[in-house]
């Protein structure tokens, strides 16, 4: 089969490498082997390509991808999907196993895929997973929304656009931050009550009044907190401003010590809660949910880019640059 595969850690032409005659995926009981017909591209991809996890966490080689949208080809007797239907989900197999879905064929667990609805495409579908459960799952636990006051950090991005979307499908008011490019997009598309451009602006001072939750996507916690409500509660996505230059062992120590110590305080009432999401992919939590809103309407999926799987490496560095719009989906459609 074709793949893109992950031979070291480096740059993305240097290490993401085309291979057409790669050993199929074996389907395990419980899995369903899948036809991949798109994925898409995720930060936290390009994070272990560019070799800043310990080494001994990833296997070398591997096919890189979590997000898959397809047709089922094969699958166990008893299983609630047959051959031919079209399923979405995240694998979830990043750490554990090499076969992700940078490739024409992945092997899923079950419980880690749903129906497609009809209306929803496959590239629409291939764009939710990650990028959708992280947004609801950072939402949840302030849920429900309505009348509610909550600032999204990065709202125009892969995460921030479905948590834009979300807060006011139930009702909140949301503020994002945004560059100047970005202003109309996420007020008149996304329809955010008000976008802040970090370019010009300093967000703690025009935001306004104080928030009942704070998405963090890039890491500007420390300068946010001050913007929550005593009872409010902040949902930190992205460490990334916060433990620049580390890599490795240091990386995974920096990020666990600033989850210790905010925790702390929380619970000691020093601070307002705090939660550092970590996303639940083998529940799909908050999937089929967002899917209902999608084909209903509701909610929008923005796909800046669509790719053929021999461009992954110029979608990586393109994703790396900070400024997609959405998301970046990968086709594999025959």
């Amino acid at each position: 089969m074709k793949a893109i595969v992950m031979t070291g850690y480096g740059a993305p032409k240097d290490v993401l490498e085309l291979r057409t005659d790669h050993p199929k995926p074996l389907r395990k009981k419980g899995e369903v082997l899948v036809a991949v017909r798109a994925t898409s591209i995720n930060p936290g991809e390009c994070k272990v390509r560019q070799g800043i996890l310990p080494k001994g966490m990833i296997k070398v080689p591997q096919i890189l991808g979590c997000d898959v949208a397809g047709e089922v080809l094969e699958t166990d007797p008893t299983s609630k999907f047959k051959v031919g239907d079209r399923v979405f989900g995240c694998t979830g197999q990043i750490l554990s196993d090499p076969w992700g879905t940078y490739a024409e064929l992945v092997s899923a667990k079950e419980d880690r895929l749903l129906a497609i609805p009809d209306g929803v495409s496959f590239e629409q579908a291939a764009a939710m997973p990650i990028a959708g459960m992280t947004a609801w799952q950072a939402l949840a636990p302030s849920m429900p929304l309505q009348g509610k006051r909550v600032l999204v950090h990065a709202g125009a991005g892969g995460i921030g656009h479905f948590a834009v979307q979300i807060a006011k499908a139930q009702g909140a008011y949301v503020a994002t931050t945004c560059s100047g490019r970005n202003v109309e997009f996420v007020t008149q598309e996304l329809g955010a009550d008000l976008a802040i451009d970090y370019t010009k602006d300093k967000f703690e001072e025009v935001a306004g009044a104080p928030y009942d939750l704070v998405l963090d996507l890039v890491g500007e916690e420390p300068r946010s907190w001050p913007l929550l409500k005593k009872n409010g509660r902040m949902a930190v996505i992205s460490w990334d401003k916060m433990v620049e230059g580390k890599s490795g062992g240091g990386l995974v120590f920096a990020i666990v010590w600033r989850i210790m110590k905010m925790k702390t305080s929380s619970a000691l009432g020093l601070c307002p809660k705090y939660d550092s999401v970590a996303q639940e992919y083998g529940s799909g939590k908050g999937l089929e949910d967002l899917v209902k809103l999608v084909a209903a309407g509701s909610v929008k999926v923005h796909i800046e880019r669509v790719v053929m799987l021999e461009q992954i490496p110029e979608a990586h560095e393109y994703s790396e640059q900070g400024r997609t719009r959405g998301k970046v989906v990968v086709s594999l459609q025959p």
